[in-house]
């Protein structure tokens, strides 16, 4: 069965090294835990066998939290991320091969959409957890932060474009890294960057993604129930 626990990179020595990074924390996952009605079927479930993504690990880096009082909807500038990045250690087996021995592209950039998600996602937690944003002029000792704009509950944000530079092949039967940042936020653009790494760090794919949030009350993308006929 496909595992989310720690201990199976703690056992690969580059991995263990990074993972016990204090900077950084191990983060929940909802990889191979699919949920009925829920979003994300293809990585909690789809993807999560023994056969494709054997093993699948997130980590946070979060920054210090500011003063910044202002969503990034309504600022020109672009605010510090609470999770300013996210790594992920994935371990993959044969299903995911374009070639023997190398995950097919397609394999690679939904990875990369996955994780450039997440990030996004632990933001938006973030972002809920503080609460609203302060009115004008009332005063606080509590700080905030704002990374996307909160719109439509559920499906906020969405994947505009995402492009990928595949600059080595990335193997598949070991496990890589996987690292995604923010670059800037421009009102409801979020602008996001992302390596996957091998054990040396060398960069063996990159991608450049743009998220958009949602307008407020503007639902995402809903398909009523489909039955196949064959």
């Amino acid at each position: 069965m496909p595992t989310t626990d720690p201990a199976y990179f703690q056992a690969i020595p580059w991995c263990a090294a990074l993972l016990s990074d204090p900077e950084y924390v191990v983060a929940p996952s909802r990889f191979g835990k699919p949920m009925k009605g829920a979003r994300g079927e293809f990585f909690t479930r789809t993807l999560a066998t023994d056969n494709v993504i054997t093993a699948f690990v997130y980590q946070t880096r979060r920054h210090g939290l500011s003063g910044n009082t202002t969503s990034s909807a309504q600022s020109d500038v672009s605010p510090s991320p609470a999770v300013s990045e996210v790594r992920a250690f994935l371990s993959t087996a044969s299903g995911v091969n374009g070639h023997p021995g190398i995950a097919h592209g397609g394999f690679v950039a939904a990875v990369i959409d996955e994780v450039m998600g997440f990030l996004i996602n632990s933001n938006r937690a973030t972002t809920e957890t503080a609460g609203p944003p302060h009115e004008k002029g009332s005063k606080s000792t509590e700080p905030q932060r704002h990374l996307v704009p909160m719109t439509a509950p559920g499906h906020s944000v969405m994947t505009a474009e995402l492009t990928t530079k595949y600059r080595r092949p990335v193997p598949s039967g070991e496990a890589v890294l996987v690292r995604t940042w923010v670059e800037k936020v421009e009102g409801r653009k979020i602008f996001v960057r992302a390596t996957i790494e091998g054990e040396e760090r060398q960069i063996l794919s990159e991608g450049v993604g743009l998220f958009v949030a949602l307008k407020p009350g503007v639902k995402g993308p809903e398909i009523g129930k489909r039955v196949a006929r064959i």
